[in-house]
């Protein structure tokens, strides 16, 4: 019978006596001596936060090596039976740790983390010593033995610090038989410095062996080889190696003696103990999945890739907590892939979706493609535009100064240009037109437009009586949100009598993936049309408006870029009622009101969505303003009001989303949530604004803007001030 030999460490144990340290309540992660006598758990991320928080709990690892001091102060809870293979007794008492090393290993794997002595990798596994040493070889039958009782206990993972020249029949069909058990099993790749590991280790290679045998070499402090290491050779594939030099672990003398050990031996447990982690933290998983995610996350080392000495490379139990390969989203209908293009909440629902989040109703988990659960909050892939105070008064301001103040005569059809000219038959509406507009007149009584940005010199013209100034704050409580500062707008005009007007036209939004994602294609992700008309009543002492439009949003609703997790099927149709109603105050003050209502369709969630429909969806906004010209010079103009930004009033977004999986069958756990779309607080908004001129190409411009319960925020307040000087060369 041939007579294998354990893989010695190739140092001399030195033996060392723990510090006394005061007991906490708590189990924190190791710190000060303790840490220090971890080093090799530390080495590969033990004790970061994710992985700390499993520690193997629920996994039993079977020790199959000398036995152990099982009343050592490092197995305090953690055994789970015993066998030896030399009697056939069972219990702790049956194996007695005469040699150390399986004290050693045991504790490398699974040593408790009580503020004493060392800590182990996973320090809340059960470990099952199986005694197959009482010297320092024993024969291949006995070692078939303990791996063929550890495979009967359903240790999940096997860990054989032990090492021959070459193969053993008897060990190959044990082996064989914890494979189709499920079982994984963590071999030293040998300590003779050798191009190939050895036996059993080196079966990792062959095809029976299904990606459940990890062949372990060892590293020093320096990440380097260790010159007794045995190198991945032919088994490269399923290699990977570990801390295994200088490791402080438990020893057999008494229950308070530690020694510094090295040898692969070393190594092999703490890949153990990282395999035990992975498997507490997804019960789930299965031996060959264990030991790829290990693989697959290791840390390169040597020549880039898998190579014949480093294998699949370090160990990094850090980097295996986290996910792999493709991350998958499970909602309504089904799996998908998790789009990394975020979306966009606009100013209509932010309040309602903010407080959603703030309430954790966006928080669920994701897959990986090994099918672990990750816990994910879904609102960081949506990005709300949260009002900016600054930019709203900017282009406020920019619009109100913008314009020339020369006017000209000119024929029946004109042009007003970026260059700012003027023409007195357009009427009224052309006194402030910013730059990006082209007007004409045809004939007297019609006119059309053909415009670039937020607003139509036609279509937004707001209610005054006749020879009083135009209400300008009034864009934030309107429909022209949904379409925001990249529309184009076309509108026409006519005049049906001298004091009525029948308007119309369109509005187009494309929003590209540049403007949203994370990285810019140009494609186009989102579209909105509309379709507008509506007529205006004005005299010289009083001013009524209706306007009627119906929109139509693709990628989006109510202006919320939707194109991954919360995306929506066909497109979203919102018909939109806009009154304004104004009288004259004085010679040159208005005092205007205006109301804006929205009702959108329900619709329902696209194919990957985590969205299964939302609601109908009804928004309003108001505002009151007082506008005056000549308020301190000639030429100036002022301005106050007050209101709330259109902000969805009612309507619910209904989701089904993973929030877990089943700990046994790794099934997604699904919930189903409802987010409402009132939000908690609608924004209240006091604005000033006033611009005169300075001379004839300059003017001076201020404004202030409060905004109350900011963003549908209750109890955010927004402050902003700004002050501009243009003059124009």
């Amino acid at each position: 019978m041939q007579r294998p030999s354990r893989a010695l460490s190739l140092l001399l144990p030195l033996l060392i006596a723990p510090p006394v340290v005061a007991q906490t309540t708590t189990t924190p992660p190791p710190k000060g001596a303790e840490l220090s006598w971890s080093s090799g758990a530390s080495r590969i991320g033990a004790f970061t936060s994710r992985a700390w928080a499993n520690r193997g709990k629920g996994v039993t690892i079977a020790v199959v090596d000398t036995g152990l001091r099982t009343d050592h102060a490092e197995f305090r809870g953690a055994l789970t039976g015993g066998y030896n293979a030399f009697t056939g007794a069972t219990g702790a008492s049956a194996v007695a740790d005469t040699n150390g090393h399986g004290s050693h290993v045991a504790s490398l794997a699974a040593g408790r983390a009580d503020g004493v002595g060392m800590a182990g990798v996973a320090s809340l596994a059960n470990i099952l010593p199986i005694q197959v040493f009482q010297g320092p070889t024993t024969a291949s039958s006995l070692i078939a033995r303990g791996i063929s009782y550890a495979t009967a206990q359903k240790a999940f993972i096997i860990n054989l610090s032990l090492g021959a020249p070459s193969p053993d029949t008897s060990i190959r069909s044990a082996m064989q038989a914890a494979q189709k058990a499920g079982q994984l099993m963590v071999v030293a790749a040998g300590n003779e410095g050798a191009a190939n590991p050895s036996w059993p280790a080196r079966h990792a290679s062959e095809a029976w062996a299904n990606g459940q045998i990890i062949a372990v070499g060892a590293v020093d402090s320096a990440n380097k080889i260790a010159s007794f290491s045995n190198r991945a050779g032919d088994a490269a594939n399923f290699y990977l190696v570990a801390p295994g030099t200088g490791l402080i672990g438990a020893y057999h003398t008494s229950p308070t003696t530690y020694a510094s050990m090295s040898g692969t031996s070393m190594a092999s447990p703490i890949v153990a103990g990282a395999a035990a982690v992975i498997k507490s933290a997804w019960p789930y998983l299965t031996a060959r999945n264990t030991a790829e995610i290990l693989f697959r996350t290791a840390t390169d080392l040597g020549d880039k890739g898998t190579d014949a000495v480093y294998g699949r490379g370090l160990l990094n139990l850090e980097k295996a907590l986290l996910p792999v390969g493709g991350v998958t989203a499970v909602g309504a209908t089904g799996a998908a892939p998790l789009a990394l293009t975020p979306t966009t909440s606009g100013q209509v629902t932010s309040g309602a979706r903010t407080a959603a989040a703030a309430a954790g109703l966006f928080t669920g988990a994701v897959f990986d493609s090994f099918g672990r659960d990750f816990g994910f909050d879904f609102s960081r892939l949506n990005q709300t535009l949260r009002g900016d105070g600054v930019l709203m008064l900017h282009d406020s301001l920019n619009e109100r100064m913008s314009g020339a103040r020369n006017a000209r005569a000119g024929s029946s059809r004109y042009l007003e240009t970026g260059l700012r000219r003027r023409f007195d038959s357009i009427g009224e509406e052309a006194a402030q037109l910013p730059l990006g507009i082209m007007m004409f007149q045809s004939g007297k009584t019609g006119r059309w437009a053909l415009s670039s940005g937020a607003s139509s010199p036609i279509l937004d013209l707001a209610a005054a009586p006749s020879g009083t100034p135009a209400p300008r704050l009034t864009g934030y409580q309107g429909h022209t949100v949904l379409f925001g500062p990249e529309a184009m707008t076309l509108a026409a005009a006519q005049d049906l009598t001298p004091n009525l007007r029948l308007r119309f036209g369109g509005r187009l939004r494309e929003s590209v993936e540049g403007d949203y994602a994370l990285t810019g294609s140009g494609d186009v992700i989102a579209r909105a049309t509309g379709l507008e008309a509506g007529v205006a009543y004005r005299t010289d002492r009083l001013s009524l408006s209706a306007d009627i439009s119906r929109i139509r949003e693709t990628g989006s609703r109510l202006g919320d870029i939707d194109v991954s997790a919360f995306a929506l099927r066909g497109r979203a149709n919102t018909t939109a009622l806009n009154l304004s109603a104004g009288v004259r105050l004085g010679k040159t003050t208005s005092l205007t009101g205006h109301l804006t209502g929205t009702v959108s369709a329900a619709q329902s969630g696209a194919v990957g969505s985590l969205v299964r429909d939302v609601s109908r969806t009804t928004s309003l906004g108001y505002s009151v303003n007082l506008a005056r010209n000549d308020l301190l010079v000639s030429g100036d103009s002022f301005e106050v009001a007050a209101g709330t930004p259109l902000t969805s009033r009612s309507g619910a977004m209904s989701m089904i989303l993973a929030v877990g999986a089943d700990p046994l069958t790794g099934a997604p756990i699904l919930s189903d949530r409802r987010i409402s779309l009132k939000g908690p607080a609608l924004e209240r908004r006091l604005e000033m604004s006033y611009v005169r001129p300075i001379d004839r190409d300059g003017s001076l411009g201020i404004a202030l803007l409060s905004r109350f319960d900011a963003d549908g925020a209750p109890g955010r307040e927004d402050h902003s001030a700004l002050v501009r000087f243009i003059r124009r060369f």
